[in-house]
C-alpha cells in the first residue's frame, strides 16, 4: 500500500517549492508581468503580445543577476544566496529558455522592431550586474536604486508605445507612467534599505547608503504621499470606465504600502521581502480586477 505523506513531509515539500519559486525568480517575474498587464489596461493598450515578453525578460535579468556571485548578497540575503547557489543549474536552464523565447518569438512573428528593442534592452539591463560595457550600472553611485524602476517602467511603456502609440491623452499617460515609476521606486528603496549594511560594506553606494536609515524612511514616507497624490490625480482625469480601478488603488495603495513602511521599522526576515514587498507588484492588477467587479 502507498505510504501517506506525513504533515512534516508535506511542510518540507511546500517549503522546498517556496524556495525554488524565489530562487528561480518566478514570483518576481510573474509580479512584473502582472504589473505591466495592469498598466496597459489603464492606458487602454492591448496586453496580449507583451505579457509573456515581460515575464521572460524578468526571468532573464533576475536569473543572470543571481548567477553572478556578489559578496553583498551573502550579508544581505544569505538564505536566498544559498538557494541560488543550490539551484544554479536549473537557474541557468531557466535563463536559457527565457532568452530563447525572447529571440524566437519576434523572429517567428517577423516583428523586427520588438527584436531590436529586446536586444538593446537586454544589453542595458544585463550590464547592471555583468560588465558588458566595461563597467556595471550597480557600481555607479546611487544608480543601483534608480536603475530597476526606470528600466521596468521603460520596458512596460516602451513596447506598446513604439507599436501602438498613445491610446489615451498625454496627461493621463504622464500621470500613470510617473505613478508606476514612483511605485517601483518605493519597492526598490525598501529592498535597498534592507541591503544597506551589505552594500555599505562592499562599497556599493545605493540611495539608502547615502541618506542613512533615518533619511531613507523619511524619503519613503514622502514617496508614499506622492504615490497617493498621483493616484488621486489620475482618478480625477481618468475616463469613467477606469474610475472604479483608480478608486480601489486610492484606498488599497496607502494601506498596503503604509503597512510595509510600518513593518520595516524593525528587522524583517527574508521571507517578508520575498512575499510582502515583492507582492506590491500585484496590487495594480488586483485593483484592475476589483474595478471590473464594481
Amino acid at each position: 500500500m502507498p505510504t501517506s505523506i506525513t504533515p512534516t513531509t508535506r511542510r518540507s515539500i511546500l517549503r522546498e517549492l517556496e524556495i525554488l519559486l524565489h530562487a528561480l525568480c518566478l514570483y518576481g517575474a510573474i509580479g512584473i508581468a502582472a504589473f505591466g498587464w495592469a498598466v496597459c489596461r489603464l492606458l487602454d493598450w492591448s496586453v496580449k503580445p507583451w505579457v509573456p515578453l515581460w515575464f521572460c525578460s524578468a526571468l532573464l535579468i533576475y536569473n543572470a543577476d543571481r548567477l553572478r556571485s556578489d559578496p553583498a548578497d551573502n550579508l544581505n540575503i544569505p538564505h536566498r544566496a544559498a538557494a541560488s547557489r543550490r539551484w544554479r543549474g536549473l537557474s541557468r536552464a531557466v535563463l536559457v529558455l527565457a532568452a530563447a523565447f525572447l529571440v524566437v518569438w519576434p523572429i517567428v512573428s517577423r516583428d523586427w522592431l520588438t527584436l531590436g528593442l529586446i536586444i538593446a534592452g537586454a544589453v542595458v539591463s544585463l550590464n547592471y550586474s555583468i560588465p558588458l560595457l566595461g563597467f556595471r550600472w550597480k557600481d555607479v553611485p546611487l544608480l543601483k536604486t534608480f536603475f530597476a524602476p526606470t528600466i521596468v517602467t521603460a520596458s512596460i511603456l516602451g513596447l506598446p508605445w513604439f507599436h501602438l502609440g498613445p491610446a489615451v491623452e498625454l496627461g493621463s499617460l504622464f500621470l500613470i507612467a510617473l505613478r508606476a515609476w514612483t511605485f517601483l521606486m518605493f519597492n526598490m528603496i525598501l529592498c535597498d534599505l534592507r541591503d544597506r549594511a551589505g552594500d555599505q560594506a562592499c562599497g556599493t553606494r545605493s540611495l539608502p547608503v547615502a541618506l542613512g536609515e533615518r533619511g531613507t524612511r523619511w524619503l519613503l514616507l514622502a514617496l508614499l504621499i506622492v504615490i497617493e497624490v498621483l493616484a488621486i490625480s489620475a482618478y480625477t482625469i481618468a475616463p469613467l470606465r477606469h474610475h472604479s480601478t483608480w478608486l480601489v488603488m486610492c484606498f488599497l495603495g496607502p494601506i498596503y504600502l503604509g503597512a510595509l513602511l510600518f513593518a520595516v521599522r524593525r528587522p524583517q526576515p527574508e521571507r517578508f521581502y520575498e512575499w510582502a514587498v515583492e507582492g506590491m507588484l500585484f496590487l495594480p492588477a488586483v485593483a484592475v480586477l476589483l474595478g471590473m467587479l464594481l
